[in-house]
């Protein structure tokens, strides 16, 4: 029996939350597929879910370590500026981490 409303509501852990997203996150990527069946390539479509365009930079704090990374996407995934080596590196981690929200876009 759940302890209080919250815990009616969320379920103990948060279980509900978490199938929430789940859900929010599954019919996304339905709309993509029924909608842009005849493109192969679907970066456009994940750039505009987060209301870029392909080759937009953006900066993202990601909740681990890190802050304020410089990023694009383009028709080859997200890309993020690497200062040290002058250079753009793929990383689809990092994209994982925005669609689950474990990093965020940061506007300025």
């Amino acid at each position: 029996m759940a302890e209080n409303k919250c815990d009616e509501l969320f379920g103990k852990n948060g279980e509900l939350v978490e199938y929430r997203k789940k859900q929010v996150l599954e019919g996304a990527f339905g709309i993509i597929q029924r909608h842009y069946e005849d493109k192969p390539n679907k970066m456009e479509v994940i750039a505009k879910l987060f209301g870029k365009k392909l080759g937009e930079e953006f900066r993202v704090d990601e909740e681990e370590c890190r802050k304020n990374l410089i990023c694009k996407i383009t028709e080859r995934g997200l890309f993020f500026y690497h200062s040290s080596y002058e250079a753009w590196w793929q990383d689809s981690g990092l994209l994982s981490e925005l669609i689950t929200g474990e990093a965020v876009i940061v506007d300025e």
